[in-house]
């Protein structure tokens, strides 16, 4: 078993969905921040270029995940609810694709993953909010 594997289990097995969920969101979130600042000049960089295409994708893949979730038998979400995890993760997909040509705002999915942590998390994403910091809060995992 890897390290990984270890990890993984053990968050399952010691913290609550939600907070999984929000500590994913502000790690992609925060990638998106940083692949923002490296837009200046990335058209010229290969390196940042790659940089920015990995938190898309990263963002992006999140976002299919959520969606794949919601549509699997027995989620326990409201349907309504479930609706618009999945128009969501579509529009996701189609800013991500406009961001990605140079069109869309990177700073629109930003805000989007953000709207949802404060659903998970009001009180962590309170603090976040309040220091505008690039770190963003994530759950203590101590015991």
């Amino acid at each position: 078993m890897s390290k990984y594997d270890a990890y993984k289990r053990t968050i399952k097995q010691t913290a609550a969905p939600r907070d999984v969920e929000y500590r994913l969101l502000a790690q992609v979130t925060s990638g998106l921040m940083k692949s923002k600042e490296l837009r200046d000049g990335s058209h010229r960089d290969p390196r940042r270029m790659a940089q920015i295409m990995d938190a898309l994708n990263w963002n992006n893949q999140v976002w299919d995940a959520f969606v794949e979730d919601v549509g699997t038998e027995g989620n326990m979400l409201p349907r309504e609810l479930r609706a618009a995890i999945v128009s969501l993760g579509i529009w996701v997909t189609r800013e991500t694709a406009l961001v990605t040509s140079g069109e869309g705002d990177i700073d629109a999915l930003i805000a989007v993953n953000r709207a949802i942590m404060r659903g998970l998390n009001p009180n962590l994403s309170a603090r976040e909010d309040a220091t505008e910091d690039t770190q963003l809060a994530v759950p203590d995992q101590s015991v």
